[in-house]
């Protein structure tokens, strides 16, 4: 009789079969595991790569705000070819012919310029592939000292970036749209940056282009623009003042002088004239200088039978075309509405609303609030737009007590009234001991100041530049918990802000008060200089960046 039992034999068959799907499982697994693991490489490389490009993207954009000056140098920017694709101008749209319908219903074909009116960088390259040398399309990168070199995991990282120049055209028509232009006498102050960044990790060969398009602006409103003499209260002039004005304040050819809310009044000889009959035509032995290149002559003196206005002594009012103010000896309101003057001085120069009309009187009498940022606490600050505004965009701040105690000043920004000489410029908010004294010079004609004055300040010294002396409604300056009202007195005033000029002061640029000039004594001097305010709205410190909607891709374009 046999022993052998079937049933062992199929056993080991299935076993076997077990054995053999284990073993196609386990590979299966092990090749997706694999799988993954190769795809978390690749995503961990791509978001390493991307990382790298933003870094770029942001090193870039700050190279050029500290350096903004390059941005309106001729020397360092090369007009893009319409067929040009490769970096950066590539990233740009090129121009393209379109179909529009007349009003008669033809179809016009109209070329729209883009590529073609851009320039890109040429001002000094970076050795992107680290060969030693700056070649081909390196040269049209940035050459900023590059803050990274490896990544967080060890990988060795490279990265370029090549700016692309739209200075943008003024518009003949608001409904014009944005345009670029090459024609120096169409651009606007206003330019728009498209940064192109290529980031790589080249051991592991991984590359990724980022590009970004920000808007440089300046933050100043047009100061070129402004009157010599701005006042949201009355001017009253007494002695010699010496008033250049701005001969194309209101339009080609129509000259302002003075332009207040309230009235102008006067005793003694102050004159009004233009800038040529002040430096040529000056009474007595007084010779002009030149210096920065520009004339200037703090003693010149407008002579009768050149002057627009004031041309009599005595309490004469004598007033011209360039006086625009409300005559306040017949009560009629013989030159400006109110709805003619800025209702808001603070927005007149700087361009941001601080203030508003609440009663319907055309006068800016309520404060507006907002948050500002400590940025040393990280604390939500509640304050008037205008104290953030300046607290975020002054270079220099002369800082109150309250300021001080509530530490509201950025690294570096805080400084003291010293600081008020010929070394000055840029953006500076004096909050205390503003005075500038006699023999005392604050800036120079090829770097003008911004002057922002709290309240009340006396100028007896030479300013070049623009002063704002800023209404601090009933003292409340920083952090209020609640919004405020001027008092009727202050509205009467434009404000409590008071400028007083003595004997030997000359102010070559613009004066705004949201306030009262009390006082111009002697042969003091508000002399319009075009261009001191003009080299004032290209000062560095005033271009600032803004990133422009939608302005941000990875997948227009791959260098």
């Amino acid at each position: 009789m046999s022993n052998r039992n079937p049933q062992t034999g199929n056993v080991l068959l299935v076993v076997v079969l077990l054995l053999l799907l284990v073993s196609v499982m386990t590979l299966f697994a092990l090749n997706v595991g694999l799988f993954e693991q190769r795809s978390s490489g690749n995503d961990l490389r791509a978001k390493l790569v991307t990382e790298v490009a933003e870094a770029g993207l942001a090193e870039g954009m700050e190279y050029l705000h500290q350096n903004a000056n390059f941005i309106t140098d001729e020397s360092k920017w090369t007009a893009c070819d319409d067929a040009d694709t490769t970096f950066p101008c590539g990233a740009i749209q090129p121009n393209s012919q379109v179909q529009t319908v007349d009003a008669g219903g033809n179809k016009i074909t109209v070329t729209v310029t883009r590529r073609s009116t851009m320039r890109y960088w040429n001002g000094g390259g970076y050795d992107f592939d680290g060969s030693g040398a700056v070649s081909g399309w390196e040269a049209k990168m940035l050459p900023f000292n590059h803050a990274i070199a490896t990544t967080g995991n060890g990988f060795p990282a490279r990265y370029g970036v090549g700016p692309v120049l739209c200075r943008v055209a003024y518009k003949e028509k608001e409904t014009d749209p944005t345009v670029c232009t090459d024609d120096p006498a169409k651009m606007s102050p206003t330019s728009v940056l498209t940064f192109v960044s290529v980031g790589s990790l080249p051991d592991e060969g991984a590359r990724s282009t980022l590009v970004q398009i920000v808007g440089s602006y300046n933050i100043l409103n047009n100061p070129p623009g402004k009157p010599p003499v701005v006042a949201s209260g009355s001017v009253d002039v007494t002695g010699g003042l010496q008033i250049v004005t701005n001969p194309n304040a209101a339009g080609p050819g129509v000259p302002v002088s003075v332009w207040t809310r309230k009235d102008m009044t006067k005793t003694g000889t102050p004159n009004t004239c233009y800038y040529d009959e002040f430096t040529r035509f000056t009474k007595g032995s007084v010779t002009p200088t030149i210096e920065d290149g520009i004339v200037v002559c703090d003693d010149c003196q407008c002579q009768e039978e050149h002057s627009i206005s004031y041309d009599k002594s005595g309490n004469t009012q004598d007033e011209d075309i360039d006086i625009l103010d409300i005559d306040g000896n017949s009560g009629v309101n013989l030159d400006v509405r109110p709805q003619d003057f800025p209702c808001d001085l603070f927005e007149f120069v700087f361009g941001v609303r601080s203030w508003e009309d609440t009663d319907g009187d055309y006068f800016c009498e309520t404060k507006l609030m907002t948050q500002y940022k400590n940025p040393n606490t990280g604390a939500m600050v509640t304050m008037g737009t205008d104290e953030a505004f300046l607290f975020k965009n002054a270079t220099h701040v002369i800082p109150s007590a309250a300021t001080t105690a509530a530490n509201l000043l950025s690294p570096g920004q805080g400084t003291t009234s010293a600081y008020l000489n010929s070394n000055a410029s840029g953006l500076i908010w004096c909050q205390t001991a503003c005075d500038v004294g006699s023999n005392v010079q604050v800036g120079t004609p090829s770097h003008p100041v911004l002057l922002v004055i709290d309240g009340s300040a006396r100028i007896q010294g030479r300013v070049f530049g623009l002063i704002l002396l800023r209404s601090l409604a009933g003292g409340a300056t920083l952090t209020p918990s609640t919004g405020y009202k001027m008092s009727a007195t202050e509205v009467q005033n434009g404000g409590n802000a008071t400028l007083d000029m003595n004997a030997g002061a000359a102010v070559y640029g613009s004066i705004v008060v949201q306030g009262k000039i009390d006082k111009a004594n002697g042969t003091a001097a508000v002399i319009y200089n075009s261009d001191v305010l003009v080299n004032l709205a290209n000062d560095p410190s005033n271009q600032k960046f803004s990133g422009v909607p939608g302005g941000w891709a990875d997948d227009r374009v791959s260098y």
